[in-house]
């Protein structure tokens, strides 16, 4: 395919004609990038007949091409949602005509002229031509990756057999029908629409394609903190993609040694009895815990599940209030500081420390610790992360940053993400535009339905006792 047809029909008679030869660029496009552009070619050539008419319908006789118009934009491939954005001014209905019955077009896009210069190209389609082409070029700067880490990636893709026949399927076009798909690459047909070939790497919309030579090496950075098999799919699915990928690594962790000599019997969360806040930093737990014979603060944050550990050198009163006094200036004065009842939390000095900064301080039952639920559940996963990497020989820190980095199950975002409003930056690779600051909606309502499914589940084997009545003993 070397040119683009089209033809403007009002019912059924021709009004105009137009066709033009692609670009040397546009010729390396995939067969459903060409075909959008064709759509794109005919409403800028046409813009004076369509531009706010009522219904404007497109016939193609590509198909994946009409999912991709149905489904959100941010799912279409970079390159492809460029074009579906300059047709938004546009109302446009595209259907699925076979080719046979698209003769005109067809006819058109077969004689071009062998060469266009600027005066044969529309001016609207020349400044988009430009932009699309500049956005090819400079693809690899959309990846939050190094250059080495791209240029490997590229060359393991250059040397995988199965994702260049995947490419070369790409570029010539889908079959109609999944039968007639090469059967190494015929896993890839449920989303042929959302692939794309850009300077040598293969992408699921903004996910990466990883070659199968690269993808043990991935599995290893995507376990990086430990975690379970699907939260380290929830953390690896935004950025990188591969048939099976969730079941590996499922299958990966399960095998993991670090997670299996460390690993302990799943509890129930705890059910959620203090009030939702409805921001971050609003209302924080704290706990003093010990490991590896030294004694650590951690401070949990209610909204995102952050929580931040700092060591501390002694246990006196105004060690813990200095170290309180560091992460509320990072992070803002919490409204609520929830603890147990431990001699640094019941003095005064901490009394004087929450009239001074502005918060309520509300100890937990001596014999009810669950009511510090957060902070006893912060403490648990610190543990599990450091005695995993410890034993795995990996850094805790990227452990930490990784889990900080994963989405919470029933969230569908992560607890920086909560926090911050933006993923952090780790070792796999991801799409710049990911890295972008964007506040997480509707974390209120997810915590709440959070918490009566916890309510649900802990009551199912939890029994109220009959009330206490003044003056009857005990036994």
């Amino acid at each position: 395919m070397n040119g683009l047809g089209c033809c403007l029909l009002q019912r059924g008679q021709p009004v105009a004609f137009a066709s033009r030869a692609l670009t040397q660029t546009e010729q390396n496009y995939a067969q459903i990038e060409k075909e959008c552009l064709s759509i794109v070619f005919a409403c800028q050539r046409f813009h004076q007949y369509l531009y706010g008419r009522e219904k404007v319908t497109a016939e193609t006789d590509h198909k994946p091409l009409i999912t991709i118009f149905k489904k959100p934009l941010l799912n279409a491939p970079k390159r492809l949602q460029g074009m579906l954005m300059q047709l938004q001014c546009y109302n446009l209905d595209v259907v699925y005509k076979p080719g046979p019955e698209m003769y005109v077009s067809d006819t058109l896009s077969r004689a071009t002229l062998p060469h266009q210069g600027p005066d044969t190209i529309h001016v609207r389609h020349a400044v988009f031509a430009t932009e699309t082409e500049y956005v090819q070029l400079d693809q690899a700067q959309h990846l939050n990756v190094t250059a080495f880490r791209f240029s490997q990636i590229a060359q393991h893709t250059g040397t995988d057999e199965v994702l260049q026949e995947l490419k070369a399927v790409i570029l010539d076009g889908w079959p109609d029908f999944k039968e007639d798909t090469p059967l190494a690459v015929r896993e890839y047909w449920p989303f042929r629409d959302e692939l794309n070939v850009q300077n040598g790497v293969l992408y699921r919309g903004q996910c990466i394609i990883i070659p199968k030579a690269l993808r043990a090496e991935l599995l290893k950075r995507i376990h990086a903190s430990h975690i379970g098999g699907e939260a380290c799919y929830r953390r690896a699915r935004d950025t990188l993609f591969w048939p099976g990928m969730r079941a590996e690594i499922k299958d990966y962790v399960a095998n993991c040694s670090a997670c299996n000599e460390y690993a302990r019997n799943q509890q129930k969360e705890s059910m959620m009895s203090h009030e939702i806040p409805t921001r971050p930093w609003q209302t924080v737990s704290m706990d003093i815990y010990s490991y590896a014979g030294k004694e650590f603060l951690i401070i949990v944050d209610h909204y995102s599940d952050y929580w931040e550990v700092d060591q501390l050198p002694d246990l006196s009163a105004n060690t813990l209030i200095t170290r309180c006094r560091a992460q509320f200036a990072r992070y803002g004065q919490p409204d609520k500081v929830i603890s147990d009842n431990g001699p640094q939390f019941a003095c005064e000095q901490f009394r004087k420390f929450a009239a001074s900064w502005g918060f309520a301080h509300v100890t937990s039952s001596p014999r009810h610790p669950k009511s510090n639920g957060k902070a006893e559940a912060a403490v648990k996963i610190v543990k599990s992360l450091c005695k995993r990497a410890k034993g795995d020989g990996t850094d805790v820190w990227m452990a930490i940053l990784h889990w900080r980095n994963t989405p919470t199950e029933g969230l569908d975002s992560s607890p920086a993400q909560r926090l911050m409003s933006r993923r952090l930056k780790t070792s796999l690779p991801v799409a710049a535009s990911l890295l972008q600051p964007q506040v997480v909606v509707g974390v209120a309502e997810k915590l709440q339905w959070k918490r009566r499914m916890a309510k649900s589940s802990y009551d199912k084997s939890a029994r109220d006792l009959p009330a206490l009545n003044v003056g009857i003993g005990s036994g």
